[in-house]
């Protein structure tokens, strides 16, 4: 599926897209019936939340050939190639999800500063493509995000202490630094009077969507989550693609595999469905 002018302009001047019905509702409960053999006890894949609940799966292409072949769905990889102007490679890809009632916030931030500093990414012209698993709305945690702010860069860092720059795997391992990164206190979050002010210029939209639904966003653009505050879960998944010729440049300290794509190979396309 190729994306029409008018989409691909919308992206461009606000730095998102969302399609609705994107995948199909057997396509989704095949999807919700598998995420479950993604997550594995003690692996350093799986982020907990502080009261013990999942917050996010990495790598689930790992283990589980559906969300491998998810990754590599025409649906996926033509839009995104579109976007980025060129072949792409798989960088990273997670599942978020926020358990009823239990569900935490994501800061407001950019993502791009985490692939640039700790993966030495040059370029932010990446894509993330989002798709949601149930319902989502304001109630369970929706993504927020301000239009247009992909535009300007890396933006000023909240006060957060001092910067702490890439670990080597062993000093991940010891002390799990790396989830500053990864939990709910995010170590990049974006400047508060900045945040306030392009609030009032740009607004903040709330990217409610029904299951199936996808969301193209561009690596600077400000966005954040609340807390899921209904009974029910809300889950997504999160594909992040990058450019075949803006590789990371971190190879003496990189980041694990699982956070970290290492295969540049330019994504072989599967068949329309999963």
């Amino acid at each position: 599926m190729d994306l029409t002018t008018a989409q691909l302009d919308f992206y461009n001047e606000n730095g998102y897209l969302v399609i609705e019905n994107y995948l199909s509702e057997k396509e989704i409960e095949i999807l919700n019936l598998e995420l479950p053999k993604t997550i594995e006890k003690d692996s350093p894949r799986i982020i907990l939340e502080d009261n013990g609940t999942v917050r996010s799966i990495f790598a689930p292409h790992f283990i589980n050939e559906t969300y491998l072949r998810l990754s590599r769905l025409e649906r996926f990889v033509l839009p995104s190639r579109q976007l980025i102007g060129n072949d792409i490679y798989l960088h990273q890809y997670k599942i978020n999800t926020k358990k009823g009632l239990k569900g935490d916030w994501w800061e407001w931030h950019q993502d791009f500063p985490y692939w640039h500093i700790d993966d030495g990414i040059k370029e932010p012209e990446m894509i993330s493509v989002m798709l949601y698993l149930q319902d989502t709305d304001s109630s369970n945690g929706a993504l927020l995000l301000i239009p247009k702010t992909h535009k300007l860069g890396i933006v000023k860092f909240a006060d957060k202490g001092p910067a702490k720059g890439p670990l080597k795997y062993t000093d991940h391992l010891k002390n799990r630094d790396y989830l500053s990164s990864l939990n709910a206190d995010i170590k990049f979050t974006i400047d508060h009077d900045l945040l306030k002010d392009l609030a009032i210029k740009n607004g903040i939209v709330t990217v409610s969507a029904k299951k199936g639904s996808i969301l193209f966003f561009h690596g600077n653009l400000f966005h954040a989550s609340n807390i899921n505050l209904s009974p029910f879960d809300r889950d997504a998944v999160l594909i992040t693609y990058n450019s075949i010729n803006n590789l990371p440049t971190n190879t003496e300290n990189p980041r694990p595999e699982y956070l970290v794509g290492s295969d540049y190979s330019p994504i072989q396309i599967l068949e329309p469905t999963i």
